[in-house]
Formats: C-alpha cells, structure tokens, sequence
C-alpha cells in the first residue's frame, strides 16, 4: 500500500485527482477469480467511479468457457482444429464470433510421472489428491504451493491463470496441462487473437495480460465519464 500511496500522491503533485479500486474479473463476464487493482487519474478534479461489473451473480464458468473447443493430448501442438460443437453458452459465442476452427491448440508435453499424478485430482483439488509413492522425487512434498496441481471446476468459474504451465493447472476433464487457446478463453481473450514467440512465450503472455472484458469495462466507463 505504501507504493499505491507514492503512485497516488504523485499523481496529485501533477495536478491530476486518481481514484483506484481492485475489481475482480469474474464479475464483468470473465469465467477466472482474478483480482486486479486500476488507479485512474482525472485532469478536471473528477474522483472516477470504477464500474460494478454486472456478472456479479451469474459467473461464467469453465464449461462455459471451455467446453465447445476440440478435445486434445498431453503435448498437442495443432495450430488448427475444428471446435468440438456448436458454441452452446453466449460466452462461447462471443469468443468464437463467426470462426469454423479453433487455433494455437498447443499443450506443454508433460511427462509420464506427471500425467499420472493428473489422474488422481479431482475438480477443485490440487497436489494433496496425488498418493505419496508419486510424489517421491519432492524433497518435502508437503511444502507444496496450494496452487501446485490444480484441476479446474468445470461449474465454477477458473482459478487465476497465471503461468499456468509451472504450476500445472490441469484441464477441468481431460488428463493434461491447458492449450494457449483454452488459456486465452478463460481471460477472455477472442478467439481470433494470437499470440507470437515460443510456447513458454505465448503461455506467459496469456498469464500476465489484463482479461480484455475486464479492461473493456474500465475504459467504457472512462468514456462515459
């Protein structure tokens, strides 16, 4: 708090009146709990008033996010598949636009060991659903990150998709890491965009973008202030 107050003050010494305010992504259509502080600073002495969000009471979900887009592999690298079925939810919908195939279906290749212990998570859990003989290569695998072998809910929205290939987020149905498209779904990215460089490139783009609805919100309520 102390930088947001320096950043703050700051801005005031320049003549501008800021106002911040964290603002969660699930409640502005995004189907992740991710929470992201904005700070926006007004020339005209205006105190901006951040907008609400209106998904507070109906998140979208992994399935809904998820679920219309091809079934893939441990270590699948296509560029271009055809999506499973018709988009069923609105949000699937609005990522698919009028687009016939999805694209960028590349899944880290995990290894044996790994994908093993993806088989024994359930929705909702992590690394604690793994049976000890598995997790015997860990020096002290009860210091674990909670965050460690997670498989997402598919009635709920995701966890934060971060770099989302260490932490071996897994598919909410499927034994195998998330594609950079499935990732780029749960931020709300469109399906038409891509991302360039490496895999561990795209993965980390994906991870460390602002949701695009998310910043769409902010900056239409910028415009109507």
């Amino acid at each position: 708090m102390v930088f947001l107050e320096k950043i703050c003050n700051d801005l005031h010494s320049l003549g501008y009146t800021p106002n911040f305010k964290i603002l969660n992504a699930v409640n502005f259509g995004v189907p992740q709990k991710r929470d992201r502080i904005f700070i926006v600073a007004s020339r005209d002495g205006i105190a901006f008033e951040f907008p609400t969000g209106s998904f507070v009471d109906n998140h979208v979900s992994v399935a809904d996010a998820l679920f219309d887009l091809p079934k893939l592999e441990n270590g699948t690298k296509e560029d271009s598949l055809k999506y499973k079925h018709k988009a069923k939810s609105e949000y699937a919908k609005l990522m698919r636009g009028n687009l016939r195939k999805a694209t960028q279906n590349y899944v880290s290749k995990n290894s044996d060991l790994v994908i093993e212990r993806y088989k024994h998570i359930k929705q909702g859990n992590n690394w604690n659903d793994i049976p000890l003989e598995l997790m015997s290569n860990y020096k002290d695998h009860t210091r674990c990150h909670h965050g460690i072998y997670r498989r997402l809910k598919e009635d709920e929205p995701a966890f934060v998709i971060a770099n989302y290939r260490k932490s071996m987020l897994i598919h909410p149905t499927e034994n195998r890491g998330l594609s950079v498209r499935e990732a780029a779904r749960l931020q709300s990215f469109p399906d038409t965009y891509k991302f360039f460089g490496s895999l561990d490139q795209k993965q980390q783009q994906v991870g460390n973008a602002v949701p695009p609805l998310l910043a769409k919100a902010v900056f239409e309520q910028i415009m109507k202030n």
